[in-house]
């Protein structure tokens, strides 16, 4: 096989992957939106299926022995070419993926997909005791995460690097540290002025059919394409992509705080 037989296939491998991980993406869409409360259970074994599906997809054999052929071939001499970044990308997905065992895997996409149902409703009863021991579970899962993964100093620095690869929690720690030497006294000055900005104008009454109707218009006058998304109603807004055509945003309303939704959809 030559080497760019070797990178097509790579890359087929890749895009299935990708696929069915969107698949899980729209699963949890759905829970977080319109899934029966009753459905949670089943759910979370949905979740576990496919995570562990595309675990065992991103960890094959085929995989390693694809990049290892890839990697020295002339096609990604050129560091900033496109099979250069991509063939570098999925070297890091895949040499963080085989060192989780996929029972790990599986069972963190369970627990945390059962306890975001426990969490909505622990949060509208304002019930932290209901989801204490979810929340235990989980941090335990991603304790036994960080090890598998390796880290030199922090725990964290595991988990940290698969949204900001190379970024440790020393480094973290210390952006906001420069923050804090600026912004804490910047915000008791403006606690101790005499001037106070008015906001009476957002804590009004706001009918929520309202907000629907502004924050939808909004959204369109900013860019959004509602051919290519949706904005519907979440406990704990987000923004999934699930890829080409497939946006969603999610917001919450409050009848008496106009900030929560309208600054939700432009963020």
């Amino acid at each position: 096989m030559s080497a760019n037989e070797a990178y097509a296939e790579l890359i087929r491998r890749i895009k299935e992957h990708g696929l069915l991980g969107s698949c899980a993406s729209m699963l949890a869409w759905d829970e977080r939106t319109y899934m029966p409360r009753k459905g949670s259970a089943h759910r979370a074994e949905q979740m576990a299926l496919l995570a562990r599906m595309t675990h065992e997809m991103l960890t094959a054999p085929e995989i390693g022995r694809l990049l290892a052929e890839v990697e020295g071939s002339p096609l990604v001499r050129e560091k900033d070419s496109i099979p250069a970044v991509n063939v570098r990308e999925a070297r890091r997905c895949y040499d963080r993926a085989v060192k989780l065992p996929k029972e790990l895997v599986e069972e963190l996409a369970r627990v945390t997909a059962r306890a975001q149902q426990i969490w909505q409703e622990a949060r509208q009863a304002n019930d932290f005791a209901a989801f204490q021991p979810w929340l235990e579970k989980i941090v335990h899962l991603k304790r036994q995460e960080a090890a598998a993964i390796g880290y030199q100093q922090a725990p964290y620095d595991a988990l940290l690097d698969e949204y900001e690869p190379g970024a440790t929690t020393a480094e973290i720690t210390g952006v906001f540290a420069d923050l804090r030497k600026e912004l804490v006294p910047l915000v008791g000055a403006i606690m101790s002025s005499a001037k106070h900005a008015p906001h009476e104008i957002l804590e009004r009454d706001y009918p929520v059919e309202r907000q629907q109707a502004f924050g939808q218009k909004a959204a369109a006058a900013i860019g959004f394409d509602f051919d290519a998304g949706r904005l519907d109603v979440t406990t704990h807004p987000f923004c999934s992509g699930m890829g080409p055509g497939a946006c969603r945003i999610t917001i919450r309303y409050n009848s008496r705080h106009f900030n929560d939704a309208f600054f939700s959809i432009l963020h």
